[in-house]
């Protein structure tokens, strides 16, 4: 790979500093902290989750503890190819973190490759017109996981030996929107007389409009509806605002696509999982996300 192909990746690295948690967990929320370091100043935003019902019985339960960081890094793993490093405070175990660096390793990838070898309306400058690079890693920021936070692995690793998921597989969370995938999914199970749990999202911006018809349908219907609130939008827009190549009028533009993230449905998958633990249900349905015409 020539240097000049190197350089232009090396545009994409503007984020001095990202760290992530650690995590407050409370009885129905929990709240990570997430601060970015650039060009010598700080800024911070608060990640939540917001429950309907106590999902943690015991907030200083280390494998609840685990569950609420792996929960909140999940947005993070968007940004390894903007970073220089990302630090990750809490209790991450060795599978936790082989995970993250995996997932990021892979999203980096994809979004070199969706993001700026493809149009994107949303970019300015160079960045708009970067290279195909071909590499072994796109990830560019050391990922580094908070020392200090050894003790609470260990606890983490300990309670994993010790305690496992208690689940009934004839039980289905429906990660639910309202749209086609949600709701045949909920028909096809509902015939064959399964028990479902409709759950939806509730992200605090525009999404929710498309799904609030159907969540208080399935509200007054079926009593096993619930739905976990959260502002992790909010967190991506405000870390589009720390990205100078993305379009600042990006919410004003009109398209199908996010700007720059691609690891987002794991963070509705993962905001499921407390709520799942709770009620002891054993399996997950998602939409499959092919939802274009074209063939």
């Amino acid at each position: 790979m020539t240097n000049t192909k190197r350089d232009a990746i090396q545009l994409l690295k503007v984020i001095d500093r990202l760290a992530v948690g650690p995590v407050r967990v409370e009885k129905n929320r929990i709240v990570a902290p997430y601060k970015v370091t650039q060009n010598k100043k700080n800024d911070s935003f608060d990640l939540i989750y917001r429950y309907q019902q106590e999902v943690f019985n015991d907030p200083e339960d280390p494998a609840s503890i685990n569950l609420a960081h792996m929960i909140s890094a999940q947005v993070a793993i968007n940004y390894g190819l903007f970073c220089k490093e990302i630090v990750f405070h809490g209790a991450y175990d060795a599978t936790d973190q082989k995970f993250i660096h995996e997932m990021m390793r892979n999203t980096a990838r994809e979004i070199y490759v969706k993001k700026f070898c493809e149009p994107n309306p949303f970019l300015k400058g160079p960045a708009a017109s970067l290279p195909v690079v071909k590499q072994e890693s796109y990830v560019q920021a050391r990922i580094n996981f908070d020392s200090r936070s050894a003790r609470a692995r260990t606890k983490t690793q300990n309670a994993r030996k010790n305690t496992g998921w208690v689940v009934d597989k004839s039980r289905y969370v429906i990660l639910s929107s309202g749209g086609k995938d949600s709701l045949l999914s909920f028909g096809l199970l509902k015939e064959i007389r399964k028990e479902i749990h409709p759950v939806f999202i509730n992200e605090s911006g525009r999404h929710w409009f498309t799904a609030l018809n159907a969540f208080r349908h399935f509200a007054k219907r079926y009593p096993r509806t619930s739905r976990v609130w959260t502002n992790s939008d909010r967190l991506f827009a405000w870390m589009l605002k720390h990205l100078p190549f993305v379009r600042q009028d990006f919410a004003s533009i009109r398209s199908d696509e996010y700007p720059i993230r691609l690891w987002t449905v794991a963070v509705f998958l993962f905001g499921a999982l407390p709520l799942m633990k709770k009620r002891k249900i054993g399996r997950l349905i998602i939409g499959d996300e092919f939802d274009t015409t074209a063939r």
